[in-house]
């Protein structure tokens, strides 16, 4: 089978560009063609099989326009591609920011489509807006217990509450009608697309290759905290660096090492500088993917604090396989790997103290994070194999090239 993935984008910025990668390496394994089209700059530094269009959105207009209206640039190259390769079916992922102009050519070249949801953006125009869940935020609200799928942006600021929602309505309603079926990786994400009204939506979790992670539940270290991935503040980062301050109160070695770029590397950097917090918090900023499994063996403890709806947390299960113990915050689809005081513990993204506490446990009870870990190691093996991923994925790659 001949298979087209799309993501809008070539940069390894986070878990949808990590799956397309993991695609990309492992179909042709079992048999299948298959290419990859996304835009950026990397035409000169991907494989052959990956094709990257240049973006055509600059400017603050047409950076809208494209996102809700149409970008007949963007439509007329994507278009070219399709009826270049002529994939059997077309397997989207991100596609943000050229959504109309992507539909139209899939249309028109009437090939089979499927979607794997990759986040809450598709619900709800707020988590366009990190800014919601920290208390600077600039509409003075913080986004707290929300239903998702209101549509009508009461937490948005205020310039975006008037058009952003309507926009956003109609490219929902345009993809549920154009898309055959969706892939959601949690059972979480799965009801919410589903009470939004996604048609056809599949339960397909990310899978864990454990061969590519060094499990290692014997640390060398002693008391050091990891996070990896963005680092943005609806991530939770700023609250786990209060929770490490208060923590260095009582464990005096205790170190937090974060790993990830985003758009607050800088303003923490300068936050630690100004603070003489460098003694026990390094910012690494952005680490190449293949180097991950360095830091997950050099830490004792993996925190993911996000304050918004994760909709997986691939970074929780490729820290298990490595054998670091995991804390994770109790929303979105973290709480399905996650299972409190089976694979991990969980707290409240709201309750500092918790999340102190939490940490706490796994640097000090002995024999906790080792138990927690195994239990975890085994779970994972068991949910998140990979064998059992792509039996389910091509079934319903062949489905979609049946109905259509």
């Amino acid at each position: 089978m001949k298979i087209l993935l799309y993501n809008d984008t070539y940069q390894h910025l986070g878990g949808a560009e990590t799956y397309c990668l993991e695609l990309l390496s492992i179909l042709p394994e079992l048999g299948h063609e298959v290419y990859w089209l996304s835009h950026g700059e990397g035409e000169n530094n991907v494989e052959d099989n990956h094709i990257v269009l240049p973006h055509y959105n600059e400017g603050k207009i047409n950076y809208f326009y494209s996102k809700y209206f149409f970008n007949f640039q963007a439509y007329k190259h994507i278009k070219e591609q399709l009826e270049l390769i002529q994939p059997d079916v077309v397997h989207l992922h991100h596609n943000r920011y050229y959504s109309f102009s992507i539909l139209k050519a899939l249309k028109e070249t009437q090939i089979p489509t499927i979607q794997t949801i990759h986040d809450y953006t598709m619900l709800c125009p707020s988590q366009y807006y990190p800014d919601l869940y920290y208390k600077n935020s600039s509409s003075n609200k913080i986004k707290k217990d929300c239903p998702l799928i209101c549509s009508h942006g009461d937490c948005l600021p205020w310039k975006e509450k008037i058009g952003h929602p309507v926009a956003h309505d109609r490219k929902r309603k345009k993809i549920i009608q154009k898309v055959s079926s969706f892939i959601a990786p949690s059972v979480q994400l799965k009801k919410y697309l589903e009470r939004a009204g996604f048609q056809n939506v599949v339960h397909l979790p990310f899978f864990i290759d454990e061969k590519k992670w060094s499990f290692n539940i014997e640390r060398e270290n002693k008391n050091v905290i990891l996070f990896v991935g963005r680092v943005e503040k609806n991530k939770g980062i700023y609250q786990l660096i209060e929770a490490v301050i208060e923590l260095k109160k009582e464990i005096k070695d205790i170190q937090l090492i974060i790993a990830g770029g985003g758009s607050q590397v800088e303003f923490i950097r300068k936050k630690i500088k100004e603070e003489n917090l460098i003694s026990f918090i390094d910012v690494l900023g952005f680490i190449d993917y293949n180097e991950i499994g360095k830091y997950y063996n050099q830490g004792n403890v993996l925190v993911v604090p996000s304050l918004d709806m994760e909709q997986f947390g691939l970074i929780g299960i490729e820290g298990l396989a490595s054998g670091i113990a995991v804390i994770g915050s109790n929303r979105g689809g973290i709480p399905e790997w996650c299972i409190h005081e089976k694979t991990g513990l969980l707290f409240n993204p709201e309750n500092l103290e918790e999340l102190s506490q939490q940490i706490k446990r796994i640097l000090l009870e002995k024999g906790l994070a080792k138990r927690l870990t195994l239990e975890g190691m085994n779970y994972i093996k068991k949910v998140y194999n990979k064998k059992q991923h792509f039996e389910k994925l091509i079934r319903l790659y062949q489905t979609a090239k049946k109905v259509q």
